[in-house]
């Protein structure tokens, strides 16, 4: 039996050399000679770079391509890939300071446990109805459990996932058993792919630049915005209303200025609620950044129980 990622591999291999710059017709010098060669020596974890057409350089915004263990533009610029499944393309960016391996460790248990599951679900229809979509990138991915799962299920979709934080990226690679998840390290001011080179965006909590969402957008392409209602954390938010700057949460402003950029085609609406062990208690508080600027050790939070999980999903188009 084929596995998904000789699917993607049987999939891109013909469209290798149909990006903009015909490899074939620069000049034959050793460098690109080295570069027309596919990499058959690849480590499992690297070999989906092989077939990723879409990574465009940081720095010149060529084309990038494969070429040993590393990936490059024909202007020389050179990322290594990381042994565990993922390139870094923003190596200058620093680091945030909130955003820890702890906290990812603790969001992916949180995530794992099922508690984000409904949401998960709704994107994954939404995939399946798209069915002529062919890449998906997904902006802010943290720990990874998004594209890992979705692209299990949709394993005829390329998927490019990315974050600013290395650490992230790295738990996701290593957590990636399927090996076909085009991992990397990226800054959202300046993606690191080429021009309508995505088929849907994914932006699941996560910030956006409508901008860049644009230009790498293809013709038709659709942008799936996931953003938190009042009723999200809800418990969590009462029990800590004494330090939030923000009460009372609303999420209008974000959809409005979603609208500014994007025709919203459908919206959809998911709540659950979901009983708290004190492991997942405790990794819960860890992980949201509700309380990054909450002294926690101030409030009692044995009787926090539950927690709601609410949260619309926002499908558009560009204007």
């Amino acid at each position: 039996m084929n596995s998904p990622l000789s699917a993607v591999v049987r999939r891109n291999t013909s469209s290798l050399h149909t990006n903009k710059t015909d490899w074939r017709h620069l000049p034959s010098s050793p460098f690109f000679a080295r570069l027309k060669t596919m990499n058959t020596n690849l480590k499992p974890k690297l070999q989906r770079f092989a077939t990723a057409t879409a990574f465009a350089c940081p720095i010149c915004k060529e084309e990038l391509q494969l070429m040993e263990n590393s990936l490059k533009c024909q202007h020389r610029h050179s990322y290594d890939l990381a042994k565990f499944g993922y390139v870094n393309l923003a190596p200058q960016i620093k680091q945030p300071k909130d955003y820890d391996k702890a906290s990812f460790q603790n969001r992916q248990l949180i995530l794992e446990a099922g508690f984000y599951q409904a949401i998960l679900e709704a994107i994954s229809n939404l995939l399946a109805s798209s069915e002529t979509a062919k890449t998906v990138l997904d902006i802010g991915c943290g720990e990874g459990f998004y594209s890992r799962k979705l692209q299990e299920t949709h394993p005829q979709k390329t998927f490019y996932a990315f974050d600013i934080s290395k650490d992230s990226i790295q738990l996701a690679a290593k957590s990636d058993g399927s090996f076909a998840v085009n991992w990397f390290v990226g800054d959202l001011a300046k993606l690191p792919l080429q021009d309508a080179s995505m088929d849907i965006i994914l932006d699941i909590f996560s910030p956006a630049n409508y901008q860049e969402f644009r230009r790498v957008m293809s013709d038709n392409a659709l942008l799936i915005k996931v953003i938190p209602t009042e009723h999200h954390f809800q418990e969590i938010r009462q029990k800590a209303a004494a330090q939030l700057s923000n009460k009372d949460y609303s999420n209008q402003e974000v959809i409005q200025h979603f609208r500014e950029h994007f025709d919203i085609i459908s919206e959809i609406n998911v709540e659950s609620s979901h009983s708290l062990t004190t492991e997942s208690r405790a990794a819960l508080l860890a992980m949201t950044p509700l309380l990054f600027h909450v002294e926690q050790d101030q409030i009692d939070w044995t009787d926090l129980t539950q927690v709601t999980i609410a949260a619309t999903i926002l499908i558009g188009k560009a204007k």
